[in-house]
């Protein structure tokens, strides 16, 4: 089958799907629609187009997805990471903050932790989540990408934790009791434990606030990704608390997204 059949068939998903099982990109194929596809491959995508056609996320139908230039392996087990986390990432990559010790609560497939591995070498990252099958899923990815200085482990938030580190970064279920209801189709296939973070949404951010005083190093930062609504309700937490210095990063659709502060 040649490309250009493909792309008639479903041209958006055709084309995502062939860069991430070719390691070639989606301009390429647009430049060379002649190009014979080997059989394997154009099955592989017709299966693909068939099952994002009856409803599953395009990435659990490829099983990845690329974050932050690395590709991770994703299915039901864990959430879609999204491109708003990468601002995240990127902030505690590009900061002078100190990353000798890093703690990751509710890590899911991994990606947070693991991009910050791959990119901070000196640093030791601890990792952890209460679903068993988002664990195995992040070691799956650990050991695909042969990294080191990270450690997963199981653990209700705090439950499992010792220690004291210099960041505690969090992508907490956040979407509340209302929001639940109006969910996209498409996220039903995502592990609902992921996603709900109790009647207001703000079930989480009590816990991971309130109890990190225990758990950060003098003069540690706490950086957390949010709901779209929700920046003033976590500042208050963040107060509360006796935080300082308390910022604000939008993304990219210029909702507020990410909150850091410090002790």
């Amino acid at each position: 089958m040649k490309v250009k059949d493909l792309l008639k068939i479903n041209k958006e998903v055709s084309l995502i799907s062939l860069s991430y099982l070719t390691n070639k990109s989606k301009i390429y194929y647009l430049l060379n629609q002649n190009e014979e596809i080997e059989e394997k491959i154009s099955n592989k995508i017709l299966e693909i187009i068939e099952k994002e056609k009856n409803g599953i996320p395009l990435q659990y139908a490829i099983g990845k997805r690329n974050f932050y230039g690395i590709d991770f392996f994703v299915d039901n087990r864990a959430l879609i990471p999204r491109y708003e986390t990468e601002i995240m990432v990127e902030k505690i990559i590009n900061s002078d903050w100190n990353k000798e010790k890093i703690l990751d609560i509710g890590t899911g497939s991994g990606v947070i932790a693991l991009t910050l591995s791959y990119f901070l070498k000196n640093s030791s990252i601890l990792a952890c989540d209460i679903s068993e099958d988002a664990l195995n899923l992040a070691k799956k990815n650990k050991d695909n990408l042969k990294i080191k200085n990270v450690k997963f482990i199981k653990s209700d938030i705090y439950e499992n934790i010792k220690g004291k580190f210099n960041i505690i970064v969090s992508n907490p279920p956040y979407i509340d009791k209302e929001d639940m209801k109006k969910l996209d189709r498409k996220l039903a296939y995502e592990p609902q434990n992921a996603l709900y973070g109790g009647e207001d949404g703000l079930y989480f951010y009590r816990n991971i606030i309130k109890n990190s005083i225990y758990y950060l190093a003098q003069r540690g930062i706490i950086i957390l990704e949010i709901g779209y609504n929700q920046r003033k309700r976590v500042e208050e937490l963040l107060k509360d608390s006796n935080f300082k210095n308390i910022n604000c990063i939008k993304d990219y659709n210029n909702f507020d997204r990410i909150i850091y502060a410090n002790l």
